[in-house]
């Protein structure tokens, strides 16, 4: 099976880890005295926290909420480590869960060849042969299947923890290990003794030192504790990335509590934008328990006959399930317990008992039934505290409670369960994209305070967005089922008043008196419906009905409230028949030309020295804990452990530097014959005029490829720059201009950015009421921008594609520019902040392509970059036009 398509945020998160550990390598390379610190510091302007057993050590987090597939993203993170860290093709991953059925669940996936994961995971290691055991499997492994193939140890964070006698095996002497420690070089068996005793121990958790494994923490904020970092060190990591809805945030070390370094965090929002989760939640409220039966098992049922209707126009399969939390027993007072539950769904709603199952910790119906199966029946499942760990059915849909629903247990069932998008693929229907919840209680308001305190604390929800995730309905019943879908109205409306967009989405239903909305009203089509309705009253229905509808993360505002977009001029290739955007890799001027491209690689661009085994540390942490080498010494270090190959072919390692050069879709426009073509020359250079071997050229290939490719991309840009010259000086029948014509439009009832700025600059010319997140320079940039008498609205661009910011087409990739700003003499202005000069060539090409822009424009945009807060090229570039 292939690998699953990341998501957007996904595919950022993975590309947020690579350029960590680039800029790692990086400072390793400039010889910084703290490199991971420095690359940290980079990436996120934040000051990485050190645990005293793992100094030097990347151990850094992504936050990722629940439902948002961490599992998907670890798979390809461990092939994305080991090779831009570790240059490591078939590295050690030691993948730590917090239980044993989690153990189990991804032990069983990561193993499946055709299950996604363990594609992922071959896709990110190249297609590299991948071996997946537990922790007694690999006390058996034997050295040839480390050498020859990537190994995956699955475990649990119990099963290494050294103060548990059970676990002994892992640290004891084995004879069976001793080949892992044959021809060690006497330098590395140094390093290797045990500080107290002298000896080196041929134990599991040496095998593994000896490799440096790549750590995947499976929700890591379970195992941020002296005893775990102790026993991790024990492995001496090559670096350890946590996966976790709810980092670690307290930071005391005199209390052994350090907190989680968050290199990258996703949003909610990011989730619901990409599919993966159900968005908003509708919360209604009962007070009387049957009450709350009714409910859901009326929603239910309006959910199935909508997804039977849509299911035969899409061909796609949903049975929506609903879960039902039933009382705890009670010897002390009446409670309403599964059995109970189960009886009155069946006398007193008619539900067959077939379609109903229990679940709970003493009785599990389920089993291992199918509930995606077509031919499975189940509707309910009756809970009461929770569901067996790692149960899911994206098929949930409705959580009714009969408790106390703002419990953390249950709101991990609200996210957990019921949140999940079924196929990870929205259905365009406004009532299957979103959950249910209807509870029993008096203040539904207090509930719906309790469940969003705990969505942010439990779920990994952020602060910002939760209370819009959460739609609250205080007076249940009175608009129908689906209360967003409907309008109440006085008089039927005249269709022919209506653009055809409205007509085909809203009917007037007779017998309700009401508008039904069969798919989601943009703001132009409620306005449209809105002004053709005769009476106050109904205009303001149209209002309310936007009010429950608008997307999550939009800014609650009346329809006339919102800003007037602003429109940013694009760059147009014309031609005599079309117009089209300029998109480097689809312009026939734009060639690679590669026998342009100079081959010859010089020693400072890669060096074909080997040095290895004289950097390495090992020793004890004041506390006593065991203390390995920073990076730079597992970097330096790990040449020594790869050995100088002699069976590749010059044909073998060039085919190798083509797989990475176009690794994940990278250059699809250059040709494999041109690029391999281009690839030999480099390496007969290094044969024939530098006099390297090719052994040691196959030992390096990752340093090659990196040098490769750089070499190539530098050339790509030029040759897009020549290009793109070439149209706007007309010397061809094309032309390219930044054409008002064809805009971006930035409207304010679709910027969501996934986190706001909040701090202390008041920023009054912002165009929209929310404003996305800066750090602190990219904010003081920003308050120079907003108090510019010659600016009359700007904004804070969104940085990435699933956020639908602005951006400039590169080669590769896309520019996103930190701010557009609408000027009073009618230009449009796009600023760039960096916080220092960056000559690096992707920088530098930001640059080109932003002065294009404007030069292409007829005098209608300008491009600034700033540096270091030198706001008198700021001041100068947005002055008044004369």
């Amino acid at each position: 099976m292939a690998a699953l398509p990341l998501k957007e945020y996904q595919r950022e998160s993975l590309e947020a880890i690579g350029r960590f550990c680039d800029e790692v390598r990086g400072a390793v390379a400039a010889k910084a005295l703290r490199p991971v610190h420095d690359a940290y510091y980079a990436r996120t302007t934040r000051n990485f926290i050190e645990v005293p057993q793992l100094p030097g050590v990347p151990y850094v987090c992504l936050r990722v909420p629940t439902g948002g597939g961490k599992t998907l993203i670890a798979a390809h993170a461990v092939g994305t480590i080991a090779r831009r860290l570790g240059h490591q093709d078939r590295p050690l991953c030691l993948w730590v869960t917090p239980s044993t059925t989690i153990r189990d669940q991804t032990l069983n996936a990561l193993r499946r060849r055709e299950h996604a994961y363990h594609a992922a995971l071959r896709e990110g290691l190249a297609g590299a042969p991948v071996e997946v055991v537990t922790i007694e499997d690999a006390l058996s492994a034997p050295p040839t299947m480390l050498s020859s193939s990537a190994v995956v140890v699955v475990t649990t964070i119990q099963s290494y923890r050294i103060d548990d006698p059970g676990n002994r095996k892992v640290y004891e002497d084995d004879g069976y290990l001793m080949a892992h420690f044959a021809d060690m070089p006497a330098w590395l068996r140094d390093q290797m003794k045990e500080p107290e005793s002298g000896i080196v121990s041929r134990s599991l958790a040496n095998v593994m030192k000896l490799r440096r494994p790549v750590v995947i923490m499976d929700e890591a904020h379970n195992a941020r504790t002296r005893i775990s970092f102790d026993s991790l060190a024990r492995f001496g990591p090559l670096a350890v990335l946590e996966l976790t809805a709810t980092p670690q945030d307290e930071h005391d070390p005199d209390r052994g509590e350090y907190a989680s370094n968050v290199l990258h965090a996703v949003s909610a929002l990011q989730l619901k934008n990409d599919g993966m989760i159900k968005l908003p939640v509708e919360l209604e409220s009962r007070h009387n328990w049957l009450d709350v039966l009714a409910a859901t098992v009326e929603r239910r049922l309006a959910l199935q006959q909508r997804a039977q209707t849509w299911g035969r126009e899409s061909g796609r399969f949903i049975r929506p399930i609903a879960l039902i939390q039933a009382q705890p027993r009670s010897k002390s007072r009446e409670t309403h317990i599964v059995e109970a539950i189960k009886a009155a769904l069946v006398r007193q709603f008619k539900v067959p008992a077939e379609r109903i199952r229990i679940a709970t910790g003493e009785h599990d119906d389920l089993g291992a039934e199918d509930l995606r199966s077509r031919d499975c029946q189940v509707e309910y499942v009756l809970t009461v505290e929770k569901l067996r760990e790692g149960w899911d059915c994206p098929f949930a849909y409705v959580l009714g409670s009969v408790g106390n629903v703002a419990t953390q247990t249950a709101v991990e069932q609200l996210l957990g369960r019921v949140l999940r998008m079924p196929d990870a693929l929205p259905t365009g229907v406004a009532q299957l994209d979103r959950a249910y919840a209807i509870v029993q209680s008096p203040d539904v308001i207090s509930t719906a305070k309790g469940l969003c305190d705990s969505l942010v604390s439990r779920c990994g929800f952020d602060a910002e967005s939760v209370a819009d995730a959460l739609r609250v309905h205080r007076a249940p019943g009175g608009l129908g089922l689906f209360p967003s879908a409907t309008i109440a109205v006085t008089a039927p409306i005249d269709a022919e008043t209506l653009p055809a967009t409205v007509r085909a989405k809203v009917e007037y239903d007779a017998a309700s008196g009401a508008l039904r909305v069969r798919e989601p009203l943009t703001r132009e089509e409620a306005i449209a419906l809105r002004d053709s309705l005769a009476t106050a009253a109904d205009r303001a229905a149209v209002e309310e009905y936007w009010q429950r509808e608008r997307a999550v993360g939009t800014a609650a505002k009346a329809l006339d409230q919102y800003a007037q977009p602003i429109g940013v001029p694009q760059m147009i290739v014309t031609d005599a028949q079309r117009s089209y955007l300029f998109e480097p890799e689809e312009l026939d001027e734009f060639s690679w030309a590669l026998d342009d491209c100079d081959p010859a690689l010089s020693e400072a661009e890669f060096s074909i020295e080997v040095n290895v085994g004289d950097r390495t540390s090992i020793g004890l942490t004041e506390r006593g804990g065991v203390r390995i080498g920073g990076v730079e010494q597992v970097i330096v270090r790990q040449l020594s452990l790869v050995p100088e190959s002699h069976d590749w072919s010059e044909a073998d390692l060039v085919r190798w530097l083509d797989w990475e050069l176009h690794r994940g879709g990278a250059y699809a426009g250059l040709s494999k014959a041109e690029s391999q073509a281009w690839l030999l020359r480099v390496v007969e250079y290094l044969l024939s005029e530098r006099k390297a071997r090719l052994p040691v050229l196959v030992r390096k290939r990752h340093d090659l490829a990196d040098a490769a490719v750089r070499r190539i991309a530098e050339h790509g840009r030029r040759q897009v720059r020549l290009a793109a010259q070439a149209l706007f000086a007309g010397q061809s029948l094309r032309r390219l201009e930044t054409s008002p014509n064809r805009p971006f439009m930035l409207r304010e009832e679709e910027y969501a950015p996934y986190r706001e700025y909040r701090d202390v600059f008041s920023l009054p010319k912002h165009a929209f009421v929310k404003i996305g997140d800066m750090n602190d320079r990219e904010a003081e940039c920003a308050k120079h921008v907003n108090d510019h008498p010659n600016v009359r609205r700007w904004i804070r661009n969104l940085e990435h594609e699933s956020a639908g910011g602005f951006s400039l087409p590169l080669s590769p990739g896309r520019f996103f520019p930190d701010f557009i700003a609408e000027l009073c003499d009618g230009r449009i202005a796009i600023i760039e902040y960096k916080e220092y000069l960056a000559k690096l060539p992707e920088e530098m090409h930001k640059v080109t392509i932003g002065i294009l822009w404007a030069e292409a424009s007829g005098g209608r945009c300008v491009f600034v970059r700033v540096v270091d807060r030198d706001w008198p090229t700021l001041e100068s570039a947005l002055k008044t036009k004369t």
